[in-house]
This record gives structure tokens, sequence and C-alpha cells, in this order.
């Protein structure tokens, strides 16, 4: 009994030093927090000055990552966005959910019908040092056509960064192949006998194959002695929509 206790005894210590060799050795994470002026997301305002924490886990380029979305009004939807990726040699695939308040009338959570608040979206793409091509499609969730149907609603990027005067820069232009989803949204008109209403054909991207998001972003360190703070700013705009927006903000590495 006492040999066999010794035994499990050394088991356990070897299963905790092999645990903690793996985690040493292959297990990364990794936290910040993005402070902007106005929260842009692939040419379209989803809000102002907001707080974007993330944190990822990686091992052996598995990674998980949780993003989040908090607004400075207390009406602002809230966000939080959990990605499931892999990467290998600069090709990179993963499954996002995305959950956004004021879907749901409840906003629940854990709430997973079709027409709820969670959307699925698969990427695919590729990154090396001259540039980053990324796919993104809707599979699963509120994404639907006018029509009724599932929309599919897809989003393709091309990134291209480079250095100058001592600044990070990052070209990026983002397009939809078709039609993605829509909803009809009642809206009012003064005319010259009242108000006419009306209805307005809304699009999550286009109703055809359009560019969608086109910016230019810059990044400098600031260097505070005992750390640095990457702060951004970018000139983001939407030609399917001739929209066009300056934003600011500051990138916290607390480890």
């Amino acid at each position: 009994m006492r040999i066999l206790k010794e035994r499990t005894l050394l088991v356990f210590v070897a299963i905790i030093l092999s645990a903690n060799s793996f985690a040493q050795s292959d297990l990364s994470a990794s936290v910040s927090a993005d402070l902007v002026s106005q929260y842009m997301w692939r040419g379209r305002e989803l809000g102002g000055i907001s707080i974007q924490p993330t944190a990822t886990v990686d091992w052996k380029g598995l990674s998980l990552t949780l993003f989040g979305n908090v607004g400075f009004e207390s009406t602002d939807d809230k966000e939080i966005d959990l990605t499931l990726g892999y990467e290998y040699s600069g090709f990179n695939i993963g499954v996002t959910d995305y959950w956004l308040s004021g879907i749901d009338p409840n906003n629940r959570y854990f709430f997973f019908e079709k027409q709820g608040a969670h959307q699925l979206e698969a990427n695919i793409g590729y990154k090396c040092k001259y540039f980053s091509l990324q796919a993104y499609t809707f599979v699963w969730g509120n994404d639907f056509r006018i029509s009724g149907k599932q929309a599919y609603s897809t989003y393709i990027e091309l990134g291209v960064p480079f250095e100058m005067g001592g600044i990070n820069w990052q070209l990026t232009a983002g397009m939809t192949p078709f039609e993605s989803a829509g909803y009809l949204e009642e809206k009012e008109h003064q005319g010259l006998l009242g108000v006419d209403t009306y209805y307005a054909r809304n699009f999550f991207y286009a109703e055809g194959a359009a560019c969608v998001m086109a910016s230019i972003r810059a990044t400098k360190d600031l260097d505070l002695g005992f750390s640095k703070i990457p702060v951004f700013a970018e000139f983001h705009t939407n030609p399917y929509l001739q929209t066009a927006n300056v934003l600011f903000g500051i990138t916290i590495n607390p480890f």
C-alpha cells in the first residue's frame, strides 16, 4: 500500500511538472484593450467612444479570442465576440460567434434561436509581411435578405502594411461580392401635403457587389519610459454609403 501511494504521488508530481512545462513552452496568452473615439466596423458606424477589451489564448497556432465592445453612452449596444481560429504558415481559418445587444428584446446571451442575437461567421485567409487577404461569410443566425432567404453576407478585405516616416501604416479595402442581408425600415418624409410614410431598403453591406470600406491607419508607439502605448489615427470611409469618418484610439497592453 505504501509503495502504491508513493508511485501515485510520483505520477501526480510528474503530471504537474509536465503540465507546467507544456504551459511554458507551448501556451501563450495576451490581454489588451483599445479606447476608440468611434466604433467603426467594415465601413459602418456601430457606436461612439468605446472601450474594446481583447483576451487571447494560443496553443501551437490554435487560438481562442474573446472581444468585447462597451460604449460610454448607456444607450450604446454591447457586443461580445468569441473566435476559434487556427493559423499555419500564414494561412488561417476560423469561426466567430457574434452577439450584439438590442436584437433580442430581452438581451439574452444564452438564447440560440436563428432570429436571436447570435450570428456565426466563418473566415479564411492568408497573411504575410507584404499583405493580408481575408474572406468572411455569415453561415448561421440572424442574416436574412429582404425576401426572407438566408443571405450568407460576405465580406472580403485586403490590407497592405508599410512603414513611412517612422510610423506604421495600413491601407485597407473591403468589398462584398453580392447582395447582403437587408430589411425594410419605415421612414417619414415631409411633403407638400404633410408627412408621407414610406419604406426604405437597408442592407447590411450593400445591395450587390460594391466596395464598402476603404481606410488608412497610422500607428505610432508612445514611449512613456516604463511602457510603450500604441496610438493610432484612422481615416475610415464607405464608398457605397458615401460616408467618411476620422477616428483616434490607443491600445493598452497590461502584460
